[in-house]
């Protein structure tokens, strides 16, 4: 197989089913993720030090340490907390934690030597918020399969086998559009039975819903989510609603990022600066906003 995924066992439904699961979550996670990942941009960092390095840590740990490395020079990385904390709850001494990394200074003092960057006041990851979503996506996206996938087969039919291959070369002429079908004299109409399933064509009040809630997921995460709605359908007090909302959720992310650019200018004699990233430059945000609308 040359080291290939092979894609031509015969699966169980069971099983195609869970693999689509497991395919519509991943994709919805790493979108959403990399829009997460994107919305801040940092300025001014030194070391040639990168904005996804941090936000990488605040969106799966809620934290991480900026610090200064006596031979690598200015850093971030996860963190240890082995120390004890202050009234406020706070920790005061923090060991630097990262992959293939063993930091060897002295002891790091949070607010003196070094800084813990907050994702939100309660430090909680990102990463929690967007598995949610993912997750109630997948189970509309794959609604939306199986509701498209009903209306393939509407009809059950009851037949001995017999009568089976004579009512299937009958649909086939029905496919051909043969004008007239014919089938063997054997065949006793009256022995069968034909159920009408009806299934209800519904997946468009679910991509509805699916709209609504990426709307929901875009005002937790801060990001004005108006360009995806028509705005003549909203009235004013409803986009001012939505504004204040999002505001809010924007804030709860963005004013840990100021403090931080704020204390490590003080200790460390920088010109950090952060913003929110204008969203027609992240490309995720635009792919997902395209198969919307």
């Amino acid at each position: 197989m040359n080291g290939n995924i092979d894609f031509y066992p015969i699966l169980s439904y069971k099983s195609v089913a869970q693999m689509s699961n497991n395919i519509t979550f991943s994709y919805y996670y790493y979108k959403l993720m990399l829009i997460c990942l994107a919305l801040f941009e940092w300025e001014g960092l030194p070391n040639n030090m990168q904005s996804r390095w941090i936000e990488n840590y605040l969106f799966r740990d809620g934290q991480c340490v900026f610090y200064k490395d006596p031979t690598m020079g200015f850093m971030v990385a996860g963190i240890s907390q082995d120390g004890s904390v202050n009234c406020y709850n706070d920790p005061t001494t923090l060991t630097p934690v990262a992959e293939n990394y063993v930091y060897k200074g002295g002891q790091l003092m949070n607010g003196e030597n070094c800084y813990l960057i907050r994702n939100n006041m309660l430090r909680l990851p990102e990463f929690s918020v967007v598995r949610f979503y993912a997750w109630k996506l997948t189970n509309l996206d794959r609604a939306i399969d199986v509701n498209i996938e009903a209306q393939k087969t509407p009809t059950v039919v009851k037949c001995t086998d017999k009568q089976r291959l004579s009512l299937k070369n009958a649909i086939n002429q029905r496919r051909d559009n043969e004008p007239v079908m014919y089938v063997d004299e054997s065949l006793d109409m009256n022995a069968i039975t034909t159920l009408d399933l009806k299934p209800p064509m519904v997946f468009k009040d679910l991509q509805v819903q699916k709209h609504m809630l990426l709307n929901e997921f875009f005002t937790d995460i801060g990001v004005n989510n108006a360009n995806m709605d028509k705005r003549e359908r909203m009235v004013a007090n409803e986009v001012e609603a939505n504004n204040e909302q999002v505001k809010a959720s924007e804030d709860v992310l963005l004013r840990s990022r100021e403090e931080a650019c704020k204390q490590l200018n003080r200790i460390f004699g920088l010109n950090l600066k952060v913003k929110r990233r204008e969203l027609d430059k992240i490309p995720e945000y635009k792919d997902i906003i395209k198969e919307e609308q």
